[in-house]
């Protein structure tokens, strides 16, 4: 607790500096900002909104699919609840899979095993890597000329994060496919134990680890086996990252009620996501923003660049953590009332 505490304050932290900075940066004044938000077409706002909410549901149909695929019927609400409680920590925490094992801890107080949650979170995971980097590629293929007009700074975000991502996927892909790797894992982990005279508990682990490594196993070839599932799951990534970047499109619309440079944003949008979504800051607080004025900047005045992604940002980021933060709680308060209810009815 004292950890997720540290780092949202951090976040918060890191937030006030990057909108003062952004503001400090340009001529747009504060004022200025609220009345252009104030004199926004609201028709657009709403598919903006319910773009951030399809951002945590996509991930939610995703989880359910693939613990569905191997016996457990979760609810449509319960995924939900998994993807918000992912969504959340990893915005305050400096990794994008920051909120595997908070999603971990409510998919095991649902009855998912251990290993079917393991095999479930990695399998997304690895779809919603393999999304950004098919957004990435297409980018780069049929819009390079976008990615020559970042500064040098935005160009090295970006191929570092293309780097890591890819370099994440194949780990990713090893762990689902080579049990061989997991095995010489935990035996260098008990051999240590076993070095430093923990030999009981080293004996116990490894009874334990290789029990889990089975089912684990199992689950994965249980998964290969389904049909269509990698692509069902690939596709419903890539509508959640795709639900996102749409987010500042619509704000654009909103703003300006200009629609010729819609696509272009999107575009743009695609690099900001693989440029900031793997380098180690909370949320990307300070990277996003950096990156989207430089790229807004190619199509508009610093200033309007600014206040779109500030805007942006304020509903695909910030409203999402707080909605997905809102959700946690409920569901936290939820998992407690049925515990406690079961307690009085013994």
């Amino acid at each position: 607790m004292k950890k997720e505490l540290f780092w949202t304050i951090v976040t918060l932290i890191l937030s006030i500096l990057t909108m003062y900075i952004c503001f400090y940066k340009s001529s747009l004044s504060v004022q200025e900002f609220i009345e252009a938000i104030r004199h926004a077409n609201l028709l657009w706002l709403v598919p903006a909104v319910v773009c951030m909410l399809l951002f945590i549901w996509f991930e939610g149909k995703s989880l359910t699919i693939i613990s569905r695929s191997l016996g457990y019927p979760v609810k449509k609400r319960k995924g939900f609840l998994y993807a918000s409680a992912d969504i959340y920590f990893s915005s305050i925490t400096p990794s994008a899979t920051g909120g595997q094992p908070a999603s971990a801890y409510f998919m095991y107080i649902d009855g998912i095993p251990a290993e079917v949650v393991t095999a479930a979170l990695i399998l997304n995971l690895t779809m919603y890597t393999l999304a950004i980097i098919a957004l990435g590629l297409f980018s780069v293929i049929f819009f390079p000329g976008i990615f020559f007009e970042f500064t040098l700074s935005c160009k090295v975000m970006i191929l570092f994060g293309i780097f890591s991502m890819v370099l994440l996927t194949l780990c990713f892909i090893v762990l689902l496919k080579k049990k061989i790797v997991l095995l010489k894992a935990g035996s260098v982990i008990f051999f240590i134990l076993r070095k430093l005279h923990f030999k009981n508990l080293a004996a116990k682990l490894e009874t334990r680890f290789n029990k889990g490594l089975e089912k684990y196993n199992l689950c994965v070839n249980e998964l290969s086996g389904t049909k269509g599932l990698y692509s069902k799951v690939f596709f419903l990534n890539l509508l959640q990252r795709a639900s996102q970047i749409l987010v500042p499109v619509f704000v654009y619309f909103a703003l300006h009620g200009d629609y010729s440079n819609g696509f272009m944003i999107f575009i743009i949008q695609c690099y900001v996501v693989v440029g900031s979504n793997f380098l180690p800051m909370p949320g990307a607080v300070g990277i996003s923003e950096f990156i989207m004025v430089f790229g807004y900047s190619m199509l508009m005045s610093n200033d309007m660049a600014v206040g779109l992604a500030i805007a942006s940002r304020g509903i695909s980021f910030y409203t999402c953590s707080i909605v997905s933060l809102f959700t946690v709680i409920l569901g936290y308060i939820f998992i407690k009332f049925i515990q406690h209810r079961g307690k009085s009815e013994v």
